[in-house]
């Protein structure tokens, strides 16, 4: 059974890992763009169901659409689809998305309204923007380095794991994550820096901005995955959903990213551009 089990993980976890990779292989920006639109409407999805395990009911259908908009608008911005100022324009429409959402939650007479414009506009920020981010750091410093993002945080997040199995012994946030340590913490960074190093023989991206977003990397991928889980337990989940077999929902896989992104994006734009 125990086999049977790795098995069905192993081969979910390498679909995965090829549906990421291959368009950034293949450097086509735009089957990137469709994979992760359809991995950030998932990972939206799930995380409105989490908040109707808090009692919450959000506004599924304007946030998805918001998030949508957020997508198609850092895309068509990052690599001039609609050219000036139409793209630009898609961004202005956030705004009004935003007062809608407000103004939307009058009329649905639903209880504690705040707290559901509150996680419908979470979706947007905590899921969307990260993912929209996506096409704004690939347009602006190229599918080599995208490919290293990824590459370098699941480094992190699988030796993290192995260190922390072998030798955690002093847990990082027992109340939050109890197999979590700062053991496996270094692990994890250590893999980093070396696989930054290596990653910088084989691909054309200098060093020290390997290092430098290995280091972000480490730093802000454990705390976005402690942050994840923290909203699952406040709901009691183990899971944020169950569409891979062996991993749970993509709110799961993409955890480690979505608080690391907006920063690995502002370095990018300020000491890589």
């Amino acid at each position: 059974m125990k086999l049977n089990n790795l098995l069905v993980r192993s081969l979910s976890g390498a679909v995965f890992v090829a549906l990421i990779l291959a368009p950034l292989c293949l450097r086509c920006p735009s089957a990137f763009a469709v994979v992760m639109l359809a991995a950030m409407l998932v990972s939206m999805v799930e995380l409105y169901r989490i908040a109707q395990q808090l009692s919450a009911q959000p506004q599924r259908t304007a946030g998805l659409a918001g998030g949508v908009l957020l997508f198609a608008a850092c895309y068509a911005h990052s690599f001039g689809l609609l050219g000036q100022p139409y793209d630009q324009a898609l961004l202005y429409l956030m705004a009004p998305m935003s007062a809608f959402i407000f103004f939307a939650e009058l009329f649905r007479k639903k209880s504690a309204p705040f707290t559901n414009i509150a996680y419908t506009i979470l979706g947007v920020v905590y899921v969307a923007l990260p993912f929209s981010l996506m096409s704004v750091v690939y347009a602006a410093a190229g599918a080599s380095v995208m490919c290293c993002f990824f590459l370098l945080l699941w480094a992190n997040d699988t030796f993290a794991y192995l260190f922390g199995m072998t030798f955690g012994k002093r847990r990082l946030f027992p109340s939050i994550s109890p197999k979590k340590s700062w053991e496996g913490c270094v692990g994890g960074f250590l893999s980093v820096l070396a696989l930054a190093y290596g990653l910088h023989r084989l691909l054309d991206v200098a060093l020290v901005h390997l290092l430098c977003l290995g280091v972000i990397i480490s730093a802000t991928a454990v705390l976005s995955d402690l942050v994840e889980s923290m909203l699952k337990r406040s709901a009691n989940l183990k899971d944020s959903g169950a569409i891979m077999p062996g991993h749970g929902g993509l709110l799961d896989r993409f955890d480690a990213a979505l608080l690391s992104l907006p920063v690995v994006w502002a370095y990018v734009h300020v000491f890589m551009l």
